[in-house]
Order: structure tokens, then sequence, then C-alpha cells
């Protein structure tokens, strides 16, 4: 039977925290937000990895607050999807490969052309190094190569592609395309060019804004994406006609549920060809992601705890926690 994971795109946004609507308390711990995500669903994405190397330390706490066999997926950090890296979030040894000026970006961050082809070879061993942890504790769901929205279909983009395996060996990776040049107008090549490379592709829902991808449902590999962006047609138009809208502004977006029923649908058409899914929000304003997962772990006929009874779980935990001698709690 296929194995259906649904989760969110961060545990960690502002948002979800600020508006106290999923979490039982604003004043949760880092370890407690984690902890109480767990009851709720079996999966998540990590999205900090995107600006900033993971550290191994973290890894490793992730893994003892979650319970045996919650996933993490992990987004690719910016360098090895083609965006260009803040200069803050270079790890040592990669600023030091910088030239004494380097070129940067309008928005003040570092073009990826100043650096020297040794320097991604240094990032991937050093990603590798920190997610250890997850992958030997056998918690690591994908990695996403969430690809930078002007890497163009070319036989140079391929060929990094095909590169990803060799790169991350024995760990499942997935490729999410954002230029129509890969999907539709390669389509049957891209995909074929995965299920060779053992890279799964990611099944995108997003606003029908002129740039973007359709959703084709395709699985490449044993297991299969299906990322749900929201349908804010306004917050992403912003974002082309060049404004900088908030996440919150840009995914403002609650699914139907008659819309889930339709993506619930692909879910299933995946699950045809992949013996694992994974369906994750990435609606990030307010609960909205958290209340999709919910509704979709329902429609595929899943155990969704009642938010509200999970929350009344956890203030009683919390009191009797604290009612405990400091050295039980250790």
């Amino acid at each position: 039977m296929t194995e259906y994971r649904v989760g969110i795109c961060s545990w960690t946004d502002p948002s979800l925290i600020k508006e106290g609507e999923f979490y039982p308390a604003r004043s949760m711990s880092a370890e407690e937000r984690l902890r109480y995500y767990a009851t709720a669903f079996d999966t998540v994405e990590v999205d900090s990895s995107y600006y900033a190397l993971p550290s191994a330390r973290n890894a490793a706490l992730w893994v003892e607050r979650t319970p045996p066999g919650f996933l993490f997926n992990v987004k690719a950090y910016s360098l090895m999807t083609g965006h260009h890296p803040r200069a803050e979030s270079l790890p040592a040894d990669l600023r030091a490969m910088l030239p004494a000026a380097p070129k940067t970006t309008r928005r003040g961050e570092i073009d990826r052309s100043a650096l020297p082809p040794e320097a991604l070879d240094r990032c991937f061993t050093l990603f590798r190094e920190a997610l250890r942890p997850l992958a030997e504790a056998e918690r690591l769901g994908y990695i996403l190569f969430q690809l930078a929205p002007w890497v163009r279909y070319s036989d140079g983009a391929l060929a990094y592609l095909e590169t990803l395996r060799d790169r991350l060996p024995g760990w499942t990776v997935a490729v999410e395309f954002r230029d129509r040049s890969w999907i539709p107008a390669h389509a049957r090549e891209v995909f074929d060019t995965l299920a060779k490379a053992k890279l799964a592709a990611v099944c995108v829902d997003a606003p029908p804004t002129p740039n973007a991808i359709p959703r084709v449902v395709e699985a490449t590999t044993g297991t299969a994406i299906l990322r749900l962006h929201g349908r804010n047609a306004a917050g992403w138009l912003a974002q082309l006609h060049g404004d900088e809208p908030s996440v919150q502004a840009k995914y403002d977006y609650l699914y139907s549920e008659d819309e889930l029923v339709e993506l619930v649908g692909d879910a299933r058409i995946l699950g045809a060809k992949a013996k694992r899914v994974f369906v994750v929000f990435n609606n990030n304003n307010r609960d909205y992601p958290a209340l999709n997962a919910l509704m979709v772990r329902r429609l595929l006929g899943q155990p969704a705890g009642d938010f509200e009874a999970l929350k009344a779980a956890w203030k009683t935990g919390r009191r009797a926690r604290k009612d405990l001698p400091p050295d039980l709690l250790r």
C-alpha cells in the first residue's frame, strides 16, 4: 500500500507562531513547538536550511524531539539551487574563497558567480555532514531542490541535476522547477531525465500566473511530492511586477474542501505510481497550512486529531511537567 505523509513547509513560520491559532501558547519554546507539531503531523519541511546551512547539533535535536518514524524534509541551501546566498549565511571556509570585493546583487546578496566551483563542492560536503544525524536515524524524507526562477532549461542545468544523486548518495532528492522552459516546454525530456537520475519530480499547485508551471501529476521515483503554494494570484503577480510582498501577503490562501478533494485525487494518482507520497502545504499565513493539512489527512482516511483537543492535552501535560522535580525533566 502507498504511504501518504501530510504536513506543512515550516513549523516555525512567524505568522503561524504569531497568530496563536495553531500552537497552544505564544510563549512556547522551540523545543515545545516541535514536540507539539509532531502530535498533529508525521512530517514537516525545514525551510531555514535554504537561508543558511543547517547544523548537525540542530539535526540531532530534531531527532530527539520527535517520535520514531517522524520525517524531516529539508530545503537545499540557496547556493545549491542557483540562488544568490546572503553574505552572513556563508560559512567561514566559503567566505575565505571570495575575492576581496565580491560582486553583489541589487538586494545585497553575494552573486553566486563570485564563488569558485570548489565552493559548491564544499557546500555539499557541509550539507551532508549537517544532516547526517537525520539520515542515520532514518528520519530524512527528501531534500528539496527548489530551483531559482531564473534557472531555465539548458543542457548545463540538466547536467547539474544529474550530479545530485552522486553528491547526496542514498538520500531522496526532489526537484521543483519554477520556469516554464522546463515544464511544459520540455516536460517529457525533463521527466525522463529525472527518472533516469532517480530524482523525484515535485508536482506544484500555484496560482495561474504568466510564468507559473502547470500542475503536472508525474511520479519519477518511488517517492512523489505534491507541494501546495496556495492560489493567491494577486500576491504572486505583485512580486512579478517588482514588488516585495511579505510571505504572508504572497501566500495568503486557504484551500476550500472542494479544492482539496481535487488535490487529494492528484495525490492518489501519484500514489498509483509511487510507494510514498508527501503532501505539503506552503500557503504560509496564519494557521492556513495546518488547517488544510488536517483536512487532507481526513480526506485520505487518516487519523486527524482536532486541534482544540490537541491544545487541551498539551496544556494539561505542561501543567503536569511543571509539578515534577527538576531532575526528572532532564
